[in-house]
């Protein structure tokens, strides 16, 4: 009897199991019922704004594109490649009616984050902003050997001849003049805050054998490092763009000694030029471009560039990279921009002896 009672429980108990799971469907074929998360060593960490860059209206035609847009800025927040990365953004959101995000991506002196895009889907939705200063002498110094040939570049949309030698000012050096003598006679005695895989180092190295000098270059990481190891009185001396510097120089913590460009900056209108300091040549400036990952339709990298000859040719735009760098916009189309990084790339590749 109490065999059969157990039984009788038993098999109303599997049918109220039954009963419940037929409430209960399965999920879809490929639909997890729990997320799957990568382990934190398999994380890649970067930085991005809280909110993107949001479009005003809704271009008119064309597919592209149809949601947010990812740049990738293949450096940490604060030097000057991020800062203009984030001028361009809203005025691209307005253009391709789009939200845009920036997001930082560092390592390796800007090869981590550019080869990130080189890996992404040519879809047109990652989109790399970079300089040649960086990619150029990161081949020059061996760093890797990729090029603006692994990607496909839309436009180049910046070309950037504000650079300036600074010094900290209490180290007892008040001119260009001075800056060379004293280094002259004491090769090697004053610290230069650099990154010796980048463009501040490729910098340093064309003045340094153009102006018979020899100083000692310490690697401090990318730009936005630059300032506080001078201030901090780990390194004397920077040199990179006018941007990152401006703020130390207007508080009077740094001093300009020479501006690296053929003219005089418009923001610092007393400051000489190499040129005028005594050294002839020995300066290249840098190309800011936007490229995406090889294989990207052609019709998209137009696009884009349609987009950004609008934005440099804006007034409102021109005028917010004057007051930043004391220059004028710059340009370069789709259909020219290979080949003016081509010529840029063939300019300098004879320095890799001197980067080594």
């Amino acid at each position: 009897m109490k065999k059969q009672k157990i039984i009788s429980m038993l098999i109303a108990v599997l049918l109220a199991l039954a009963l419940l799971t037929a409430c209960f469907p399965a999920p879809p074929d490929g639909i997890l019922e729990r997320p799957v998360r990568q382990p934190p060593e398999h994380r890649v960490t970067m930085v991005a704004p809280t909110a993107p860059y949001m479009p005003a209206a809704a271009p008119e035609g064309g597919d592209w594109p149809t949601r947010p847009l990812t740049i990738i800025v293949p450096f940490l927040p604060g030097g000057d490649t991020n800062m203009y990365a984030r001028m361009f953004a809203p005025h691209l959101a307005e253009a391709l009616g789009q939200p845009v995000y920036i997001v930082n991506l560092d390592g390796a002196s800007g090869t981590v984050g550019a080869q990130q895009v080189k890996r992404a889907t040519p879809d047109g939705y990652t989109i790399l902003f970079y300089h040649t200063g960086n990619l150029f002498a990161n081949i020059l110094t061996g760093e890797a050997q990729l090029n603006h040939g692994d990607f496909e570049i839309a436009a180049v949309a910046m070309h950037c001849d504000a650079n300036v030698l600074v010094i900290r000012s209490d180290a007892g050096i008040y001119t260009a003049q001075e800056f060379l003598q004293h280094i002259r006679a004491n090769p090697g005695s004053l610290n230069v805050a650099t990154t010796i895989t980048g463009f501040s180092f490729k910098l340093l190295r064309m003045a340094e054998i153009a102006g018979g000098f020899a100083t000692n270059p310490i690697h401090v990481g990318g730009g936005s490092m630059m300032p506080p190891s001078i201030l901090g009185g780990h390194t004397e001396v920077g040199y990179n763009n006018i941007a990152l510097f401006m703020p130390y120089i207007e508080s009077g913590e740094m001093l300009p000694l020479w501006i690296a460009a053929g003219e005089r900056n418009a923001l610092l209108p007393d400051v000489p030029t190499m040129a005028e300091a005594g050294i002839a040549g020995g300066y290249m400036g840098r190309s800011y471009f936007f490229a995406f990952p090889p294989s990207t339709d052609e019709i998209i990298s137009q696009r884009l560039s349609d987009a950004l000859r609008q934005i440099t040719a804006d007034p409102v735009f021109q005028q917010e990279i004057f007051e930043t760098v004391g220059m004028p916009t710059f340009f370069v189309p789709f259909d020219e921009a290979s080949a003016y990084l081509d010529d840029m790339w063939a300019r300098v590749k004879g320095l890799e002896a001197y980067m080594r």
